[in-house]
């Protein structure tokens, strides 16, 4: 027999409320009979049968369970690749507090919505990096996630392309001879242009394996100043500050080649919910599948047994005290 609960502090109220209880009883009982120079009888049919009622309620409360089935445990999930451009122009503060923090705190509920699939982490501007490989661990990604910076990264360019070939690089880095994962998707995140030369070349194999790419767009269309770290902004050549506009021109084709979706998040409007339920629409893989026993709890077997004892000694009057 197994049992939902251990044994715990309201139990051993419980018992101790019934000990107390009943030697105060039995005490007064004592006095009685003596007070009535009288014998004590069948003292003991009662304090049996209210032990017994409340040892049967204590074990209803911690939920006895047998009589196990077999069940079958299936675990589905995803591989997921979550790639941020981390080029300047993600400082930019049109979105608050900025772009980039914005984005950390989207992400982070995403992520707890993906808890049963693999993720890992691309940050990308000019070039990409792996920032953090494939793991359940939504606690590590969270903690890599908050201390993402553009100063991770070296350039003030934006290429999906070399974002998109690590991350496909990854996911076949990540089969094996015997187990070849179809579920596979990226999300890219960014608020600009791409300027890399071999995005398309990337995006014909991501077509050619079916691997779908979301794609999220942070900023606004009227842009904003990018912060140059010192307190000033960024300028061109002749000496005008730089303003870095929301451009989801090329995020939007990518993910219509790949068979994802787009969505934004601006000062007027936040897609993100609409994002994760886009992506938990796509159908996981059975990853493992266990056989475990279980027992259905039968608290009530035992709840009912107390009730007729309680019923019993209710009903049924026995003189403890013979005159």
């Amino acid at each position: 027999m197994n049992w939902f609960k251990q044994i715990g502090q309201f139990e051993y109220f419980l018992i101790g409320v019934f000990i107390f209880l009943y030697f105060i009883f039995a005490i007064r009982t004592f006095l009685i009979s003596r007070r009535l120079k009288s014998k004590i009888t069948l003292f003991w049919v009662k304090f049996f049968l209210r032990t017994i009622f409340i040892g049967l309620v204590i074990a209803s409360i911690l939920g006895p369970s047998f009589g196990g089935v077999k069940k079958e445990v299936k675990a589905i999930g995803k591989d997921i690749v979550i790639a941020i451009d981390l080029s300047k122009s993600i400082n930019c503060n049109d979105v608050q507090p900025s772009r980039l923090e914005k984005i950390k705190f989207e992400l982070k509920k995403l992520l707890e919505s993906f808890s049963a699939d693999r993720i890992a982490l691309i940050v990308f501007s000019d070039d990409a990096f792996l920032y953090c490989p494939f793991t359940f661990d939504k606690g590590a990604l969270n903690t890599l996630l908050e201390t993402a910076n553009t100063k991770v990264v070296s350039g003030d360019g934006t290429d999906f392309g070399k974002a998109l070939d690590l991350a496909y690089l990854k996911f076949k880095e990540n089969e094996t001879s015997t187990k070849k994962i179809s579920s596979k998707l990226v999300l890219l995140v960014s608020d600009g242009e791409d300027f890399g030369e071999e995005t398309d070349d990337a995006v014909s194999k991501f077509e050619k394996d079916g691997i779908r790419v979301f794609s999220l767009g942070v900023g606004t269309l009227a842009g904003g100043k990018i912060p140059d770290g010192v307190g000033g902004f960024i300028t061109d050549d002749d000496e005008n500050e730089v303003i870095a506009k929301l451009n989801p021109t090329d995020l939007k084709n990518i993910s219509s080649q790949t068979n994802g979706k787009y969505f934004e998040v601006t000062n007027e409007k936040n897609e993100v919910q609409a994002l994760i339920e886009a992506m938990s629409a796509v159908e996981g893989e059975v990853w493992d599948v266990k056989t475990i026993d279980i027992g259905a709890n039968k608290y009530f077997y035992f709840l009912f047994v107390a009730i007729c004892i309680l019923l019993l000694d209710v009903l049924f009057t026995i003189n403890i005290i013979r005159i």
